[in-house]
């Protein structure tokens, strides 16, 4: 899975664009006790925790948990943006058209 997150820090900086990795998600697995496959959502935490751990990535001052992380922050905008094509295949003809 692999998806688009907007943030803004609410520092000056503007919006950032980071895209979750396999990384990112099995660190929210190992930490958080989660399975992609729970079927429970994703929630504001859920996209608090990626965000950490893609800011820790690119080299950004992080705390060492992303609560501790978010309470610096409180402010902060995160969004989840889909990019999934809704019609991921093509019109082609077939046997029977």
């Amino acid at each position: 899975m692999k998806l688009k997150l907007r943030i803004n820090l609410q520092d000056g900086q503007g919006d950032r664009f980071m895209y979750t990795n396999l990384f990112v998600l099995a660190e929210w697995e190992r930490t958080e006790s989660r399975k992609l496959s729970d079927g429970r959502g994703v929630g504001v935490s859920d996209l608090a925790c990626w965000a950490h751990a893609l800011c820790k990535i690119a080299g950004d001052p992080v705390s060492a948990t992303w609560q501790d992380w978010l309470k610096q922050h409180p402010d902060v905008d995160i969004e989840a943006i889909d990019e999934t094509n809704p019609n991921p295949t093509d019109r082609a003809t077939s046997a029977t058209s």
